[in-house]
């Protein structure tokens, strides 16, 4: 390809459905962070201490079944990133509710409803809120992303001289300074746009697999009950946890959910030391009447494929650090970068705005087709995730044990 062909290319693949790329990489960059907003914001979500054993589960679960006899827990997690608050999901006579506790004693610190500052930007950033289109519209700006960073090797020559070579200002009408501090901020943030665009590719692989049936990761195991079985509830998880820990006491649990159904087990997910992955690598997999272990996964025995699907999201959101201060300090870093790449598609957009109003000053030629669709689905999408996010589409109680016919059964057993 000749120079002219590959600026061509460059100049397209960034600003074809540039209005598109701004939305999900300002989102991206705030979607990252968008846990460490909130716990700013309130004090709920705020670990009291960072823990240093296990997550106190049963302590979690006592002070829920005084706090919420009524209702039941569906499911729990906690963050790799010891200052935040975990997370338990229950369904109340009055419908869904989180309730934030603290992992390390199990001390309820409040509760909020399903549409937080969290859902809302990880919607509009992995899909649109608009479902298998709206993931295959996000997840193909990968492309985008891709030809992008290849062609640009390709129209900045000697690239390598201009890591240290920061511009020194910057008029809004001069397009010549925009070119520079593009070229700039494109040299320093190349690394992030290659993770994400690799990643991104990876979801769009991976939500072909999914939708074409092509077996890619270990399906969960189902189980059989007789009848007076399926008309029990599921075991405490007090109970359930221990025998999870039991099978693998090398997995700190991190997580679980009761299932909706008597066929389906329950799984616990975890860490164990593994490297950058995310927590569901690791499970054990319970029947929750029985507190049997049917079957257990390690992140070390996954197939290749298996376990680039759990590296991926590590990679794309920052979150793989554990400790307070690192896990704070590479969001952060994938925050900065972020807005590097976020000011990438800006001053792409106005370095194309400049180049073509010199031909024709009109909005609707600078924007072209695509772009104009690329703006009129952002603002949609924005607008249309305003007013779903916070809605929670799955009224069941899965079939977890009532809290407070577990807070009674303890103390009937304490009495005995």
């Amino acid at each position: 390809m000749t120079n002219r062909q590959w600026f061509a290319l460059h100049s397209w693949a960034g600003f074809a459905f540039a209005g598109l790329l701004l939305l999900i990489t300002a989102t991206g960059v705030l979607a990252t962070l968008s846990y460490e907003i909130q716990y700013v914001s309130d004090a709920k979500y705020r670990a009291l201490t960072e823990r240093e054993g296990t997550v106190a589960w049963a302590e979690l679960e006592s002070n829920l079944a005084g706090a919420y006899p009524d209702s039941h827990l569906l499911g729990a997690q906690v963050h790799q990133q010891g200052y935040l608050a975990g997370e338990a999901r229950l369904m109340t006579p009055q419908g869904f509710r989180f309730v934030f506790f603290d992992p390390a004693s199990g001390e309820i610190l409040g509760e909020g409803e399903w549409g937080q500052l969290s859902r809302y930007l990880r919607d509009i950033h992995m899909y649109l809120s608009m479902g298998t289109l709206g993931k295959y519209i996000v997840t193909s700006t990968s492309i985008l992303l891709l030809l992008s960073l290849i062609s640009s090797f390709y129209v900045y020559r000697k690239w390598w001289r201009g890591f240290l070579s920061a511009p020194k200002g910057l008029a809004w009408k001069k397009r010549t300074d925009w070119s520079g501090w593009h070229k700039w901020l494109g040299l320093w943030a190349w690394w992030l746009t290659a993770v994400m665009a690799v990643t991104g590719a990876w979801y769009l692989a991976e939500r072909i697999m999914y939708d074409v049936d092509i077996d890619h990761y270990p399906a969960a195991p189902t189980i059989t009950h007789d009848d007076v079985q399926t008309a029990q509830s599921a075991r405490s998880l007090t109970e359930l946890v221990s025998a999870a820990q039991q099978a693998r006491p090398d997995m700190d649990i991190t997580g679980f959910f009761y299932p909706h159904r008597h066929h389906q087990v329950m799984g616990f997910v975890g860490q164990n030391g593994a490297t950058l992955v995310r927590d569901r690598a690791n499970r054990v997999y319970l029947d929750p009447v029985t507190a049997e272990v049917v079957s257990t996964q390690y992140a070390s025995e996954l197939a290749i494929v298996a376990r680039i699907a759990d590296t991926a999201d590590p990679l794309h959101f920052g979150n793989f650090a554990t400790g307070s201060v690192s896990g704070w300090l590479v969001k952060v870093i994938y925050a900065v970068f972020g807005l590097m790449l976020t000011g990438l598609v800006i001053g792409g957009m106005r370095m194309h705005y400049l180049r073509t109003q010199r031909r024709d000053p009109h909005l609707a030629k600078w924007l072209g087709i695509t772009g104009s669709i690329s703006i009129a689905l952002s603002i949609a999408a924005l607008i249309y995730t305003s007013v779903v996010f916070s809605a929670y589409g799955n009224d069941s109680t899965s079939i977890s044990p009532r809290l407070g016919d577990i807070a009674g059964s303890t103390k009937e057993s304490g009495s005995g």
